[in-house]
Parts: C-alpha cells; sequence; structure tokens
C-alpha cells in the first residue's frame, strides 16, 4: 500500500510538472544580427618600450559578429624610429582579436647598410580593428641592430580605405 501511494505521488508530480516550463517564451525576441565586414585598411600605430616607433602599412582586414566579436588582419607595412628616422623596419604581419588579440610580425630592420631580422609575437586586447598589445621581439640574425627594442607595448588601429565586395555594406538587401 505504501509502496501504491509513492508510486501514485511520483506520477502525480510529473503528470503536474509536465506542463510547466521555467520560462515563457518571448514574441519579441530576435537573433543577433550577424555581421561582416571586409576591409581594404591603411594601418597606423605606434610602438614604446625603451625607443618609439612609429608604424604605417596597408592591410586587409575582416571583422564582424556572429556569435561572438571577431577580427582577421593581415598587413605589410613599415616602422620608423621617432628620434633616429634612418633605423627603419619593413615588415609582414598578421593577428586575429575579438577581446583577446594576438598576432605574430616578421620584420627586416634596416639602417644604412646594416640589416638584422626579428620575429615579433604579440598578445593583449583588441576589438575590431583596434587592439593595444605586449610584444617582444626574438633575433633571427646573428648580428642585431643597437637601438631596436626587446619588448615594447604597441597601440595600433586600422582605417577603412575600401570596402571589398564580401562586406555586408556592398551586399543587397534581400
Amino acid at each position: 500500500m505504501v509502496r501504491m501511494s509513492r508510486i501514485l505521488l511520483v506520477l502525480c508530480w510529473v503528470l503536474a510538472g509536465n506542463g510547466t516550463s521555467a520560462q515563457v517564451g518571448d514574441s519579441s525576441w530576435t537573433p543577433p544580427r550577424m555581421t561582416h565586414h571586409d576591409e581594404l585598411t591603411l594601418l597606423v600605430g605606434y610602438q614604446q618600450g625603451r625607443h618609439g616607433f612609429a608604424e604605417i602599412g596597408l592591410g586587409r582586414n575582416q571583422y564582424g559578429s556572429n556569435h561572438h566579436l571577431y577580427d582577421i588582419a593581415y598587413y605589410l607595412g613599415a616602422e620608423l624610429r621617432v628620434d633616429r628616422p634612418e633605423l627603419v623596419g619593413i615588415k609582414v604581419g598578421a593577428y586575429v582579436d575579438g577581446g583577446f588579440a594576438m598576432g605574430m610580425q616578421l620584420i627586416q630592420y634596416i639602417e644604412g647598410k646594416d640589416r638584422c631580422t626579428v620575429i615579433r609575437p604579440e598578445m593583449g586586447i583588441g576589438l575590431f580593428k583596434f587592439k593595444v598589445t605586449y610584444a617582444y621581439n626574438i633575433g633571427l640574425s646573428s648580428e642585431r641592430l643597437p637601438g631596436i627594442n626587446t619588448h615594447m607595448v604597441s597601440l595600433t588601429y586600422a582605417f577603412r580605405t575600401l570596402r571589398l565586395p564580401g562586406d555586408d555594406e556592398k551586399r543587397p538587401v534581400r
């Protein structure tokens, strides 16, 4: 008899809870808008370590949002030491960000006839076309030019110069 009453109690509990839900559906809710931008950009930046370097370059930037924010970019550019402009670095680089930013650059520094090659990993924070990162130069050449930073903080922004065909702003409205 006790066993039968327990089974009946569980059955009533299941049937009573069958039509309930913790959250009521909301007809005003809409899924987040997904965006995608594809642009040619003018990359400008400044690196500060022991010495200050200004940076300028051309790149391609793909950014937007779907479930999360994202940014993927690659570029070709140059940096020069602000107080010694004859020290120039030609660079190629790429980075991704979406809150957390990380990237890599390969740089060939030139001063007169002297040359030095470094690879520069970087990590920090970034959102769309803006990033602030900590970077460290790892020398690939046997000789290192004097006046090149070992580590630095970098501030970079990519200005749009041209929207490419894959950009949401160029797509026809459906």
